[in-house]
């Protein structure tokens, strides 16, 4: 079980990265299992994005066939899918890299980074939806902190592997790719009875 101070530790670590310190990787439990820990940062992350999620369908143009039950079972299971595959992918993109030994320290810091970064997206979403901000307006601010969330990841990628900023560039595209793929394939299951 994680306990509250590994976890204010971590969100604090997560903030000066956010914020382009380095230092911020101090904050962080780098062992084995401060990496599966780091993992809870998912239970955080799950209230934001059930409350994203939740706007997204509401502001949906496509119709969605699907019950409220299987709407939750495939977004649940997206979730999850998302918490561990870019895990799973960066580790052999560390072997790669020859960044193994750094591994665990990047995960970790990725993983508690991303709490700061669906925080940040939040009111974002919340604003564009019901039309309290024209779409043109959400839009870009939706385009403008998903362009800052991934110069975080990327400078976060840097700093805990250290490696080059086109390497950290790539591990990002990875990222965001794999991320997109994934919820594609989700929504398209949603349009399914």
């Amino acid at each position: 079980m994680i306990s509250t101070r590994e976890i204010i530790y971590a969100l604090y670590g997560a903030y000066r990265l956010c914020r382009f310190d380095r230092s911020g990787m101090a904050f962080f439990n780098l062992t084995k299992a401060g990496f599966w820990r780091s993992f809870f940062s998912a239970v955080l992350v799950a209230p934001i994005r059930a409350i994203m999620t939740l706007i997204e369908l509401q502001n949906t143009t496509v119709p969605i066939e699907s019950s409220g039950a299987r709407i939750f079972l495939i977004e649940a299971s997206t979730y999850l899918i998302l918490v561990f595959a870019y895990p799973l992918a960066t580790f052999y993109m560390c072997e790669l890299l020859d960044r193994r030994q750094r591994y665990v320290g990047y995960i970790v810091a990725y993983n508690w980074a991303g709490v700061l970064l669906a925080l940040l997206a939040l009111p974002f979403a919340v604003l564009g939806a019901d039309e309290f901000v024209p779409s043109e307006v959400a839009s870009f601010a939706v385009i403008g902190v998903t362009a800052l969330s991934l110069v975080i990841l990327w400078y976060v990628a840097r700093t805990a592997l250290e490696i080059s900023g086109i390497a950290a560039t790539a591990l990002v595209a990875i990222d965001f790719v794999l991320s997109i793929v994934i919820q594609e394939i989700a929504a398209s299951r949603l349009a399914v009875t």
